[in-house]
């Protein structure tokens, strides 16, 4: 009797030490002790570069880390990624499916180019749209989203005003928030990028002015966590991690060959003042993290980011080599880590000097 009640007694200890070690290395995920819960899923914009940030979703999901999300928010092309991510966390699209589409798509199918002068002809990307949200998914109206999530959007006269980002959220967690206009407007002026692409008006807007609206990124919601904080305080409970969504930021000055891309021939004159569209659009999402860490330092520590990083450069506006981009991008996140936001910091810190 004597040896079973000490191997009992060792049992238990050795139980207790399994189990505070690994609350130890769960901490920061365990949502039940801190009174927080679910996690929040982030994407900036990313133009033709979206199979960037659609292949680290998948990845992130195939590690069983999109079990528990419960807000979604993304602009540009991130906000285009966050319906898709909708639709495949609620089953109604595979990943598999979701590539397919990806990779069938070309230039022609976004936009077309006739009179080699910009903004271009946005209209085949509303159909793209309209073929694949509405009639492929269902998702006519964006509280047809399953999921709470946000999608941001500006009026460019109103950049020098202190209110220049709506937020349109499939659940009625701010002022603005109307579930019943239609998804396909919201997607069309998420991703105008300004000058590019022209600006989109919103059909029966009634909670926001009555105007033409461009991609919310040119705004202060370049990296759209506003939503998120509106969601904590609408739902009265905080998220227990973030992900940070976005896609690789070239090094070189392409602005030339962007604008060939869309029709126009600078004759490289942007080149050569070494004007980098990439660089400018890097310092505003560093700029937009640490503002994010000041606005919520509670969240700082759960928070990580992931952008891919390898040689290959890749024009924004340039969908001819999507399946390129998601497979390149598919290897290396599969031998990377998504980076916590304060190493994220440290990393740019370092880069930059």
């Amino acid at each position: 009797m004597k040896s079973i009640a000490s191997a009992l007694v060792a049992l238990f200890i050795l139980t207790g030490i399994c189990a505070f070690r690994t609350g130890e290395n769960n901490k920061a995920s365990d949502g039940n002790q801190n009174g927080r819960s679910g996690v929040a899923v982030i994407m900036t914009g990313a133009a033709a570069r979206i199979p960037q940030e659609a292949a680290l979703l998948e990845e992130l999901d195939n590690r069983g880390l999109f079990k528990d999300v419960v807000f979604i928010s993304g602009v540009s092309s991130g906000a285009l990624n966050s319906v898709m991510l909708n639709a495949v966390l609620s089953g109604k699209l595979s990943w598999e499916e979701y590539r397919n589409i990806l990779f069938g798509l070309k230039n022609s199918d976004i936009f077309t180019q006739g009179q080699k002068k910009i903004p271009v002809n946005s209209a085949p990307e509303r159909e793209l749209f309209r073929r694949i949200v509405e009639d492929g998914l269902g998702y006519e109206t964006i509280g047809d989203l399953p999921f709470t999530t946000a999608i941001s959007f500006t009026h460019l006269q109103e950049l020098g005003v202190k209110k220049n980002v709506y937020r349109m959220c499939s659940r009625k967690i701010n002022p603005e928030s109307d579930t019943t206009l239609s998804l396909v407007d919201i997607m069309m002026a998420s991703s105008a990028f300004p000058v590019a692409f022209p600006p989109v008006r919103i059909k029966n807007a009634r909670t926001i002015p009555d105007v033409e609206y461009v991609d919310g990124g040119v705004g202060e919601d370049h990296v759209p966590y506003h939503a998120l904080l509106q969601f904590e305080k609408f739902k009265g409970k905080g998220v227990d991690k973030v992900y940070i969504i976005s896609r690789k930021c070239d090094s070189i000055p392409e602005v030339s060959e962007e604008l060939m891309n869309l029709g126009i021939n600078d004759r490289g004159i942007f080149d050569r003042l070494g004007i980098s569209l990439d660089e400018i659009l890097e310092k505003g999402i560093i700029k937009r993290l640490k503002a994010y860490a000041s606005e919520a330092p509670e969240l700082a520590s759960r928070t990580f980011v992931w952008m891919p990083d390898f040689k290959a450069d890749f024009l924004m506006f340039d969908f001819s080599n999507l399946q390129e981009q998601y497979e390149m991008t598919s290897q290396w996140a599969r031998i990377n880590e998504p980076i916590p936001l304060a190493d994220f910091f440290l990393a740019a810190e370092k880069k930059a000097r």
